[in-house]
C-alpha cells in the first residue's frame, strides 16, 4: 500500500507577515524615539549644569572686583546696566562694558579650556552668552549691591525672561559696601 502525503503545507499568509513588520517597525521606532529624547535631554542637562557653572562664576568674579575696589565699586557702577565679565577683566574693563550688545556676551572657550568673552586665536565659538546686572541700593545707611549673572544658551543670547525653559539661569548675590 502506496502511503499519502499531504501536499498541502501549512506557513505564514502574506497579512501575518504585514502585520508582524508593521509591530516590529511600532517597537523599532519607539525605541529609536526614546534614544533620540534621552540624547537631547542629557544634551541639555550638560548645557544647564555648564551655565549654572558660568553663572556662578560670574557671581565670583564681580565680588572679586568688588573686594579689590571697596571704595569706588559702588560709585563707579551704574545701576540698571548690563555688563559682561570673564576672568580677564580688569575692574576698568568691568566698569566700561555696560550696555554691551548680545553678541559682545558671547562666551568663547579658549585653547586653555576657559570661557572668555575675547575671540582669540584658537577659540571656539560657544552657544553660552553671560550678562551681569548691578542694582545698588543703600540700606540703613550703607550701599548694597545686588549682582544677578545670567547665562543662556539658545544660541541667540539673553532672553526678557530668565527661566529654564528658555534656556537661561541666573544667580543672584547681595554684596554689602563694607
Amino acid at each position: 500500500m502506496k502511503k499519502k502525503y499531504n501536499k498541502i503545507k501549512q506557513g505564514f499568509s502574506l497579512v501575518e507577515v504585514l502585520i508582524s513588520l508593521l509591530v516590529l517597525s511600532i517597537g523599532i521606532s519607539s525605541v529609536l524615539f526614546l534614544m533620540t529624547a534621552n540624547t537631547k535631554n542629557s544634551i541639555n542637562a550638560k548645557n544647564q549644569i555648564i551655565a549654572s557653572g558660568l553663572a556662578q562664576e560670574g557671581i565670583e568674579l564681580v565680588r572679586n572686583l568688588k573686594d579689590n575696589n571697596p571704595a569706588t565699586f559702588t560709585t563707579d557702577i551704574t545701576t540698571q546696566n548690563d555688563y559682561r565679565i570673564d576672568y580677564t577683566f580688569s575692574y576698568d574693563a568691568f566698569r566700561n562694558s555696560n550696555n554691551a550688545s548680545n553678541a559682545q556676551k558671547q562666551l568663547f572657550l579658549n585653547g586653555n579650556g576657559f570661557y572668555s568673552h575675547s575671540n582669540g586665536v584658537g577659540a571656539i565659538s560657544t552657544k553660552f552668552y553671560r550678562k551681569i546686572s548691578v542694582s545698588i541700593a543703600t540700606v540703613s545707611l550703607k550701599k548694597v549691591a545686588t549682582i544677578t549673572s545670567y547665562v543662556s544658551w539658545n544660541d541667540s543670547g539673553i532672553p526678557a525672561v530668565c527661566n529654564v525653559a528658555n534656556k537661561c539661569v541666573s544667580v543672584v548675590a547681595v554684596l554689602p559696601d563694607l
